[in-house]
């Protein structure tokens, strides 16, 4: 298997994930993603062509619930302990900005 995962790689990628990484942190991350994608590529050419398919490695499966109406709060119950409201809506600082 040729390296794929080069040093210049994971500096980039630090930078587009906005992340500062010492040079030790970028040796490090360079053998670590190597050895993953060296992993991966031996299950890629392992033979599974005798294997039957599956969707699931467990015969485990959803449980639901009966979708019943009960009893809530109303909308003043609910709002009565906010900070602040405004027409029946919660009132939060805005966390997007346009840019």
């Amino acid at each position: 298997m040729t390296n794929t995962i080069s040093k210049d790689l994971i500096k980039n990628l630090a930078k587009l994930a906005k992340i500062n990484l010492t040079d030790d942190e970028v040796e490090k991350y360079t053998g670590q993603f190597s050895s993953v994608i060296g992993y991966m590529e031996e299950i890629k050419n392992l033979d599974v062509k005798d294997i039957q398919e599956t969707t699931r490695v467990s015969d485990e499966g959803n449980v639901f619930r009966a979708d019943e109406v009960t009893s809530s709060f109303t909308q003043e119950q609910v709002l009565k302990n906010s900070k602040s409201n405004h027409n029946g809506y919660f009132l939060v600082p805005q966390i997007l900005k346009d840019d």
